[in-house]
């Protein structure tokens, strides 16, 4: 998933996918965040990028769901 050093260079790529990037990208990172492997921080990361997705392409509605430890 996406680490703190990446997590920057991945937010200011996202300005430079094109409509339909950014779909695939949306649904790369829907795939990876439904992994039972991912953790909290991978999650909080995944998070920000689809924020700055939607907000990068407009009509994408993806609701963000709130994160929960799954340790418990």
């Amino acid at each position: 998933m996406v680490h703190k050093v990446t997590l920057q260079e991945e937010l200011e790529r996202i300005d430079t996918l094109n409509t339909l990037e950014a779909v695939a990208y949306v649904n790369q990172l829907n795939s990876r965040l439904r992994r039972n492997d991912c953790t909290d921080e991978e999650r909080k990361n995944g998070f920000a990028l689809l924020a700055r997705l939607t907000e990068r392409v407009e009509f994408l509605k993806i609701t963000l769901e709130p994160v929960f430890s799954r340790a418990g």
